[in-house]
This record gives C-alpha cells, sequence and structure tokens, in this order.
C-alpha cells in the first residue's frame, strides 16, 4: 500500500472516532504465516501464542495446537523473521505463555504441562542466545519487574497453585525471591495464573483465570492485591488471558486485557479486547485499521505489549496470525503522515 494511501486511512479512521474514550490508530500490520507454516523455515509452533514488543522489533513465541511438535521463539526485524530457539517434542496444546522485553534482555515462559529446564528463560538480545534458563512450569506468563524504590528488581513469575510472585536476578538467573517466600499476589480465591505485567513504579496486573488482578506496590517484596475486574473466574482452564499495563501520557494509566471465559470461534474482537481504568471502570476503547473496517472475529485469544518510548501497542490476534501495531493515542495528522511514510519504508525493507 502506497504511504499516501496509508496516510488518508489513518486520517480518516481518526475523525471517525474522535469521540472515543481510548482512541489508537493502527500504524503496522505483521502477518505471522511463515511463523506457523510447518514447511516454513521460521516456523515455531502451529499459531503464536506471546509477542514482546520494543517499538522497532517484535518477538514472537509458539503454541503447538497439533500433536507433538516443535515451539519456538522468533525475531523479526527489518522486515523479515529469523529463529531465536526451537523446542523439539512439545505435547499438543502447549506451548509458551509469555514473553517479556526490556533492554537488551527477553524473557519467556514455556509451558509443557511440568516443570521443564527450558520453564523461564532470558535471552540475551546482542546474540539472541539464551543467556540463563530456570526449570519451572512456565504456564502463568513472565514480567520484568522494576522494584520498588529502588528494591527487588529482576524476572518475575509465578505458577499454576501458587499465590506469590517469584523473582530471579536479571543477569544470573539466581533466586531472589522463591514460590515460597515471594510477595503474596492473591486477593483470595483460586490461583490459575495466565499472564502478568509491571507499572515503571512496580505496580502490578495479572490475569487469575479471567479475572484482572491488580497489586498495589508498597514494598520491594510487599504490596496489597484486590481484584480490579471480577469476572468470578469464570475460564480457570483456559489459556491465552492476557493482559498489559499501560501509562500514557495522555490517557494515564489504564490495563487493556481479552475477555475470554471460552475458546469458541466466531468471537467478536470488539467483545473481548477490553480496557479498564485503575479504579476498575471500564472504558470505551476505538480501534481504528488501516483501510478501514474491524478486527476479524477469532477466538478470544489476544496478547498485548506496551512500548512506552514509542507510544505504541502491539496486539497478538493468535487464531488469525497477526499482530497489529497501534498509536496511542491516535496521534495528529502531521504524526499520521510521519508514520505513514515509517510504515512504508518497513514494508520496503
Amino acid at each position: 500500500m502506497k504511504s499516501t494511501l496509508i496516510g488518508a486511512a489513518l486520517v480518516a479512521g481518526l475523525a471517525a472516532s474522535a469521540s472515543a474514550q481510548i482512541q489508537m490508530t493502527e500504524v503496522q500490520r505483521i502477518d505471522l504465516f511463515a511463523l506457523n507454516n510447518d514447511q516454513s523455515s521460521t516456523f515455531i509452533g502451529t499459531n503464536v501464542s506471546a509477542i514482546a514488543w520494543n517499538g522497532t522489533d517484535l518477538f514472537a513465541a509458539g503454541f503447538n495446537g497439533a500433536a507433538a511438535s516443535g515451539t519456538g521463539v522468533a525475531r523479526y526485524s527489518g522486515g523479515s523473521f529469523s529463529v531465536m530457539q526451537f523446542i523439539t517434542g512439545t505435547p499438543g496444546a502447549r506451548g509458551f505463555s509469555g514473553l517479556d522485553i526490556q533492554g537488551d534482555r527477553l524473557a519467556a515462559a514455556y509451558d509443557d504441562g511440568a516443570s521443564d529446564p527450558q520453564g523461564l528463560q532470558v535471552f540475551d538480545l546482542n546474540t539472541d542466545s539464551v543467556l540463563w534458563s530456570k526449570s519451572i512450569r512456565g504456564g502463568s506468563g513472565v514480567g520484568f519487574d522494576p522494584g520498588f524504590g529502588g528494591a527487588d528488581s529482576g524476572v518475575a513469575w509465578t505458577t499454576f497453585g501458587s499465590g506469590r510472585r517469584a523473582l530471579q536476578d536479571t543477569a544470573t538467573g539466581a533466586d531472589i525471591y522463591t514460590t515460597a517466600n515471594g510477595m503474596i499476589i492473591t486477593p483470595g480465591g483460586g490461583s490459575f495464573w495466565r499472564d502478568m505485567d509491571f507499572a515503571a513504579n512496580g505496580n502490578m496486573v495479572a490475569r487469575r483465570a479471567n479475572d484482572v488482578v491488580f497489586f498495589n506496590r508498597t514494598g520491594g517484596n510487599s504490596g496489597s492485591p484486590s481484584l480490579l475486574v471480577n469476572n468470578a473466574e469464570n475460564g480457570p482452564f483456559i489459556n491465552g488471558q492476557n493482559v498489559a499495563y499501560v501509562d500514557n501520557s495522555v490517557y494515564g494509566e489504564f490495563v487493556i486485557w481479552n475477555d475470554r471465559s471460552s475458546t469458541g470461534l466466531g468471537q467478536a474482537a470488539a467483545d473481548v479486547i477490553k480496557v479498564t481504568d485503575l479504579s476498575g471502570t471500564e472504558l470505551t476503547l476505538s480501534l481504528d485499521l488501516i483501510g478501514g473496517g474491524t478486527l476479524a472475529a477469532g477466538n478470544g485469544y489476544y496478547d498485548f505489549s506496551w512500548d512506552a518510548a514509542s507510544g505504541t501497542l502491539a496486539v497478538l490476534d493468535y487464531n488469525n496470525r497477526m499482530v497489529h501495531i497501534f498509536a496511542v493515542p491516535a496521534p495528529g495528522a502531521a504524526g499520521l503522515l510521519s508514520m505513514a511514510g515509517l510504515v512504508a519504508a518497513r514494508r520496503r525493507r
């Protein structure tokens, strides 16, 4: 698509959604087919289940929705994919549950149904190689914890049946806190953890079954958990329930998450993708797509990765094998034309 056409479509989308509380405008779209085609050299699974985005490069991890096969982690940079890791023999209905990025480090959580030596890994993005790994069942996502007031930063994780956040040293993988002495993050109820994300001040949001949990940090290893969204844990055995913490210069702090209580096909994205402020109030969301229209219906599985530096949010559509990059908020006309040129330049690479 020519840059002038992209710019026109984005301006039209902005005008149509000026009254929305949270406005996002698509500036790039990345097709994941090469990662999910088992005849491709970049195959990492039947679907992409987790993403991390740093404003220029996209990192994707795979899921195996078929018989026993392999899953992996890939990098999208300069218009092409490269595989960073491939794990053979991933059982059916298993794979990666989460990715997170901080500087030149990428954290990955991998679930094969039990504790695995590659359950938690951190990659060095200077070499795209594994820096360290820890044997866990990585079915509950992963996040870089900035700590609180300079205390207790590292790679955070939890697992099914745990009420605590464990923490590893980012550089070495050494234990800082374990699932025995990490901070308590459960506001009562179950512990089917699926995902987590952190604000710059150390506050945390997490998915417990289909609920959204908010954790107000008071110390390096302390804080107060509460239910931001109470869905009565109506999807305890359903994966792909994800969340991202957004701190935006225009809209302030809010979370974006997917309301997934069913794996059924035909779920409208507008009914599934939701934004909520930190008081638990659901906000109106407008997604303006390149060329107009709406996101395709799917199975409710989405993942999110917010890059504060570029003000962009990556949204993974698992079922339709696509990643959409949105500017948040919708940029002004000058910014739209600039981004249109950027998209065109990226596509020419």
